[in-house]
């Protein structure tokens, strides 16, 4: 059933409809997260910067990659998704390895990071799977 709709997501994305991608949904959500608990935080421009920007990038992406009709397109932006979701998970570290952010955030972040990570692969696989 996954891949069915997984299919009938990508057949509709060549209509931008990026935002029934469930994984752009909870990218979105992490995104949203990670933003609000680092706008108060007296940390660096840079840290909090490079977070927010590797974080942000995974819905942009996603969004982005609606109006993309390539296949070959569609995998290279993926790839990059899956790229920047390790970024946000080496920013994640340093922010929690520095006492930037707490254990719980790090936690919360990292689980939802790591289910967008799963997402990002099977919507690769169902990309490929099409080809």
């Amino acid at each position: 059933m996954t891949s069915v709709l997984t299919g009938a997501i990508l057949r509709s994305m060549k209509m931008q409809t990026f935002d029934q991608l469930m994984v752009y949904e909870e990218a979105f959500r992490l995104t949203e997260d990670i933003f609000r608990f680092m706008q108060d935080r007296k940390v660096s421009h840079r840290a909090n910067h490079e977070l927010l920007a590797s974080a942000s990038y995974l819905s942009a992406s996603l969004a982005e990659m609606g109006a993309i009709d390539s296949v070959d397109a569609q995998r290279e932006m993926l790839l990059c998704c899956i790229g920047e979701a390790n970024e946000t998970e080496f920013w994640l570290g340093t922010c929690r390895s520095l006492g930037l952010i707490s254990q719980r955030e790090h936690l919360g972040c990292m689980d939802a990071l790591m289910h967008i990570k799963s997402m990002l692969c099977g919507l690769q696989a169902a990309v490929e799977a099409g080809n």
